[in-house]
């Protein structure tokens, strides 16, 4: 069994943090070990350096740290709703407010409406290691907590399935990130993306004489991940945005200006609205 992980910090190189924001939990999980068998490859090296990226940037801005897992330590019932799997203690997917995935999907040759997508991890553990997430993910249900769901992977957010896959699994989830591909239109390992999208919604600036310079404005969500889910992409790929709420003006609200550090209230409702950026 896994023994959870929690930091909790209380400034940064002299920085006060607000409450609010500490307030606000996260984890990570990367997985870069894929072997041919049982996994099927290839390694991405990258994902660990990257999670650890986008860390750094929440830990500076003093969010809270639930969880920290690599490799084998992530499961695929991480993000398979039920107590015993995304509600599990040491590790489940909604028990913080925002949950960062870095590693493999599964990309279709030319993706259709009824397609599903995925989200995979190579563990012994937790099995098995293929999630369905329209399918198998619901999150903020049964007490779950997650708010933003950021998943950095190959083709887990198809447009042309978002709503098979990607509506049943808002069961109190503010926003959701992902990629829009196919198999020879891919996202690549990169330690760079998340890292840089993880600065935007948090935001930074450093004060110099009577000045503050904003090295990274704070965005919301749906634009830090337009600003930077395009970063280590190939041709066509798209990176997109989700976002649920009362009616379709709310749900456009939310999905264009809600942020991290300052999350809106619980989103009710069966209305959705996406956005999509394609290099």
């Amino acid at each position: 069994m896994r023994k959870r992980v929690a930091i909790l910090l209380a400034g940064f190189l002299g920085l006060w943090v607000p409450a609010v924001w500490s307030q606000t939990r996260y984890s990570t999980g990367a997985v870069a070990n894929y072997p041919k068998n049982p996994c099927g490859g290839p390694n991405l090296p990258q994902t660990i350096p990257e999670a650890g990226n986008f860390r750094g940037w929440y830990s500076l801005a003093g969010l809270s740290l639930v969880t920290r897992w690599e490799n084998n330590d992530v499961w695929g019932s991480d993000f398979r709703d039920g107590a015993a799997a995304d509600l599990e203690p040491s590790g489940g997917s909604d028990l913080p407010d925002v949950y960062f995935f870095t590693g493999h999907g599964i990309c279709q040759n030319a993706p259709a409406a009824t397609d599903p997508d995925f989200l995979v991890t190579c563990s012994t553990n937790g099995r098995p290691d293929t999630t369905n997430i329209g399918m198998s993910s619901r999150w903020g249900n049964a007490g779950g907590n997650l708010k933003f769901a950021f998943i950095d992977a190959s083709c887990p957010m198809d447009l042309v399935s978002l709503g098979n896959n990607w509506f049943n699994p808002f069961q109190g989830l503010h926003v959701a990130v992902g990629h829009s591909g196919n198999a020879t239109h891919d996202t690549r390992d990169s330690s760079t993306r998340g890292g840089q999208f993880a600065a935007y919604t948090v935001g930074y600036k450093i004060h110099v004489a009577f000045f503050d310079i904003e090295l990274f404005p704070e965005l919301s969500a749906t634009w830090a991940w337009m600003t930077t889910g395009l970063i280590d992409v190939d041709s066509n790929v798209c990176a997109v945005t989700i976002a649920n709420d009362t009616n379709l003006q709310a749900a456009e609200n939310r999905r264009d200006n809600e942020k991290v550090k300052s999350p809106m209230a619980r989103p009710s409702g069966n209305w959705y609205a996406w956005r999509w950026t394609c290099n």
